[in-house]
């Protein structure tokens, strides 16, 4: 049995934020996020995985964080070239720690080619100066990535009962979120979701064939719009949770530019995506899937709480509250959607027609009020 490594965190974290750990370095700055802490110099950022196991992702031994480390290099070379450059080993010898030296490992971390912030997306709209050429590079690089990526495809049953247990998970998490998020907003989203699952499931499974091992955490401050467009953090620790439809890929993405204010940006998005790889996504599954990544990041929002490196519960209150405002908005928008434009399909035709078609034909003025208005509403798609 290997001797337990007795470095603690804080020591490598000290050893880390010191500018002579690096070759011709005067300056580092640290960032210490939920899961990582980041070590930014002029020209690289080195990211230390924390010790911790938190639902399916567990680095609490150096093992699982090399992996890791060496996962994150592998997957974000993909839509990250030339940024994600090696991993670093931290080493202890002569009783003292160092980077990327001979001598015991007690550590390791992803180098990687630090971007310049300017170029952010989430920055860039922040500042209102996103150009139209910027969003049409953007767009051509998701839909190369999307279209070459490993196919992953899932039986449609079996993908409407996984969105079916996520947004159970989901509505779990929240209400055991001990500290004012509104218990019963959180009932509602899933009450709306499980709806929206339950009228749409031809709908939603119809895109099972099409799941792909995406990104799995594609927002706005990781799309950094340089020469050639990047886009950095893919999640890496689960591969089931890269198990993504494209377009919920580009529905969370659309969702986190509304949130920065540009809901046109938003829109404009998903209609340059679908047209550029040729997927005409129902717009009911575009505001669902909004809506079920709008809950998700409210549970992770609530994952905070309690977490003594926020000792202010206030800022994570109000996100997740924020984010079930929005997932109550987007559920609300697929239902209306559903309804208006026929969406849930059998055999390719709305299931409301099909059933009619079953019946004796009535002249209109013969029907009920509620059947004159699906005919009129009928040719509403699209719109």
């Amino acid at each position: 049995m290997r001797p337990r490594d007795r470095t603690s965190l804080a020591e490598k974290v000290a050893v880390l934020r010191n500018p002579g750990t690096y070759r011709r370095v005067r300056r580092v700055s640290a960032i210490e996020t939920h899961f990582a802490w980041v070590f930014l110099t002029a020209r690289h950022a080195y990211k230390l995985k924390k010790p911790l196991r938190h639902g399916t992702m567990d680095y609490r031994t150096l093992a699982s964080r090399e992996r890791g480390c060496r996962e994150e290099l592998r997957l974000n070379h993909r839509l990250a070239p030339g940024v994600y450059l090696s991993v670093v080993p931290l080493v202890q010898r002569d009783g003292r720690l160092a980077l990327d030296q001979g001598g015991k490992v007690v550590d390791w971390l992803v180098r990687m080619r630090r971007l310049p912030t300017s170029r952010m997306l989430d920055h860039i709209l922040a500042r209102r100066t996103l150009r139209g050429g910027e969003l049409r590079r953007l767009v051509r690089t998701l839909a190369g990535f999307f279209v070459t990526a490993g196919r992953f495809p899932m039986a449609g049953p079996q993908y409407v009962d996984r969105l079916t247990c996520e947004i159970t998970h989901n509505r779990r998490a929240l209400r055991k979120a001990d500290a004012g998020i509104d218990p019963e907003r959180a009932e509602a989203v899933a009450r709306e979701q499980r709806r929206f699952v339950h009228r749409g499931r031809s709908l939603i499974a119809s895109r099972a064939a099409r799941l792909v091992e995406g990104h799995g955490d594609l927002r706005a401050e990781h799309v950094c719009l340089s020469t050639p467009v990047c886009v950095i953090d893919c999640l890496e620790f689960s591969r089931e949770l890269r198990r993504l439809d494209p377009i919920d890929e580009i529905a969370f993405l659309s969702l986190e530019i509304d949130r920065l204010g540009h809901p046109d940006l938003a829109a404009e998005l998903v209609r340059r995506y679908c047209a550029a790889v040729d997927d005409p996504a129902a717009p009911a599954i575009v505001s669902f899937y909004r809506s079920h990544r709008a809950a998700t990041r409210a549970k992770l929002a609530a994952w905070h709480l309690g977490d003594p490196l926020f000792p202010d519960p206030r800022p994570w209150i109000a996100r997740a509250e924020s984010y079930l405002r929005d997932a109550e908005r987007h559920a609300h928008d697929a239902i209306r959607i559903l309804d208006a434009e026929g969406s849930l399909r059998i055999g390719g035709r709305p299931a409301t027609k099909q059933r009619r078609d079953r019946r004796p034909a009535r002249h209109a003025r013969d029907r009920r009020p509620e059947e004159r208005r699906d005919g009129q509403d009928g040719n509403a798609a699209g719109t």
